[in-house]
């Protein structure tokens, strides 16, 4: 047995410990901590020594590679951070803003050691932002220039993009009672306003979404003795219609004065380190007599920007006013549609032109618009609604003869905008057709029709009489026709030629002989008749009773 474990084997038999011994007070460092500002990373811990122990601490680390399983020959040394007495330990020099590491720290006696204690973190994640600089210059009597200098001016490596970063000013009065007033500020801004010969105190800190940032130390300032000249221009205010901007301002002056009008976008000034030499005039807006002035030209629908007016006398000029900003997709207020419509018996043809369509900047190309459409008869005040996102459509369901009115009014349901109403429109709906009108037409409807069918029906009974008649005869010609010299005629209904005949002699005497009974004689009618018919297709009772005369004539003389 060695003797340190004989001399424990002792004392515990006699009943005395001491408060700790040997490894027992070798813990390994506990609550291990990394507190990050832009690029300087410290490693931080807490080890209590009850045992009063000479140690050191080492610190060693690795890159996460998403493996569960970690080599040990991949942990790297970082030499500040071996054999180091204080708690703590600066890994800036080892370790990069954006990835993600394992560090683990370790007590040490020489001889023994204690456990790693681990920590896992990315630095980008865990960084705080720093202070940044603040310069302050008192101008125009109450007013004071703030030029702010980015929190990581001064160093090479850089945790923050010079655009990602926003300011927020805290501002005070030097009192027993200071009331603090809290402000968004770019560098370069002026601060109006402020009472003459005054001292005022304010601190500034950057802001990127919700990470924690540090202000600046306190930084005061005396302002200078109140403003002599031309006052600063009051109470802007922009009357935005459609893609029309015109600027407004108050007229405070009793000599005459010109006026200059300025525009920056928030683009810039957000990135750059001193506005106030950023500002751009306004085409059109120089040195003019108004108290007004269109900005249109300057402005495009999409961004925030910032206008600013001085006046000018001679050679006096006055301090420049408050910054007015100004967001175009948010403030912009949407003037009427235009409208027109069609009637017809039961129904309104609606075709709407969206907001500033006759000025050639249609709202429709900005925004997505839906229309809402009252209509009502004029003889009633009961209003009713249609909403629909076309630009044309119908509204049908109407009685005729009836006239309506209706009004149009656009909605951005993103921006929850509402535009102006269009001019009432009214117009009547046509006439309907009465059920009397309905029935004459149906009725010469129906003629018509019946007219078509029945002379179609009888141009095919024509032509089929026509047919028949020359292919399928009712009736047949005389038997002594049929045998003219022996020849049947069956086989040809069509004669080519006109065929010989007997001639037939009626000799008439107009003297009646005596002694002759006028019944034995036929009717002059009937005899004109049989002497008329010499034709090739005499019927055979008319041929029988012309040979039984001649026979009777030639007996009686006989």
């Amino acid at each position: 047995m060695k003797p340190a474990g004989a001399l424990l084997v002792v004392v515990a038999a006699l009943g005395i410990a001491p408060p700790c011994t040997g490894l027992t007070c070798l813990e390994q460092p506990r609550n291990v901590t990394v507190y990050v500002v832009n690029t300087n990373i410290t490693l931080k811990w807490v080890w209590d020594n009850p045992c009063d122990l000479n140690v050191t601490f080492s610190v060693q680390y690795q890159e996460e590679s998403g493996s569960k399983e970690r080599n040990r020959e991949s942990w790297s040394l970082i030499s500040e951070c071996q054999n180091v007495r204080i708690t703590e330990c600066d890994l800036s020099s080892a370790l990069s803003e954006d990835r993600d590491y394992n560090v683990s720290i370790r007590a040490s006696t020489g001889e023994d050691q204690s456990p790693w204690a681990s920590l896992i973190f990315c630095p980008y994640l865990e960084a705080q932002i720093g202070p940044p600089g603040v310069q302050l210059e008192s101008i125009y009597g109450g007013d004071v220039k703030i030029t702010i200098f980015h929190p990581e001016a001064n160093q090479q490596r850089r945790m923050w993009e010079l655009s990602s970063l926003r300011y927020k000013l805290t501002l005070w009065k030097n009192s027993s009672y200071p009331e603090e007033k809290k402000q968004d500020v770019f560098s370069g801004e002026t601060i109006p306003d402020l009472e003459p010969e005054t001292i005022y105190c304010l601190k500034v800190k950057a802001h990127q979404f919700d990470r924690i940032a540090l202000y600046s130390p306190n930084t005061c300032i005396q302002t200078q003795k109140a403003w002599a000249g031309l006052p600063r221009p009051k109470n802007l205010r922009l009357h935005a219609l459609n893609m029309n901007f015109i600027l407004h301002w108050d007229n405070i002056y009793d000599v005459n004065v010109s006026f200059v009008v300025q525009w920056l976008s928030k683009y810039e000034a957000e990135r750059s380190p001193d506005i106030s030499e950023n500002w751009l005039n306004v085409s059109g807006c120089e040195n003019i007599p108004t108290t007004y002035c269109d900005v249109s030209r300057s402005i495009s629908f999409i961004g925030i920007y910032y206008l600013r007016v001085q006046a000018l006398n001679s050679h006096n000029k006055s301090p420049w006013s408050k910054m007015l900003k100004f967001e175009p997709r948010e403030d912009i207020e949407l003037g009427p549609p235009s409208v027109k419509v069609n009637a017809t018996e039961n129904s309104l043809n609606i075709f709407i032109a969206s907001p500033g369509e006759s000025e050639n900047t249609p709202m429709s190309k900005e925004y997505s618009l839906t229309y809402r459409v009252w209509y009502w008869t004029n003889s009633s005040y009961a209003k009713k609604k249609r909403e629909d996102k076309p630009m044309q459509f119908t509204i049908s369901g109407l009685n005729p003869s009836t006239l309506y009115c209706l009004q149009v009014q656009a909605f951005a349901q993103a921006y929850n905008k509402n535009s102006e109403f269009s001019n009432v429109t009214c117009i009547e709906t046509t006439k309907g057709e009465s059920s009397y009108q309905l029935i004459i037409v149906v009725l010469g409807i129906i003629l018509a029709v019946g007219a078509f069918v029945a002379i179609l029906a009888g141009s095919i009974y024509c032509i089929w009489r026509q047919i028949k008649y020359a292919f399928f005869p009712s009736c047949h010609p005389p038997m002594i026709i049929e045998s003219i010299g022996g020849k049947y005629l069956n086989s040809s209904y069509l004669l080519t030629s006109e065929e010989p005949t007997e001639d037939c002699v009626v000799i008439t005497d107009n003297s009646i002989p005596n002694g002759v009974d006028l019944p034995d004689f036929k009717d002059p009618k009937e005899l004109e008749e049989i002497s008329q018919d010499s034709g090739n297709y005499s019927n055979e009772d008319g041929i029988s009773r012309t040979k039984e005369y001649h026979i009777t004539q030639e007996q009686k003389a006989v």
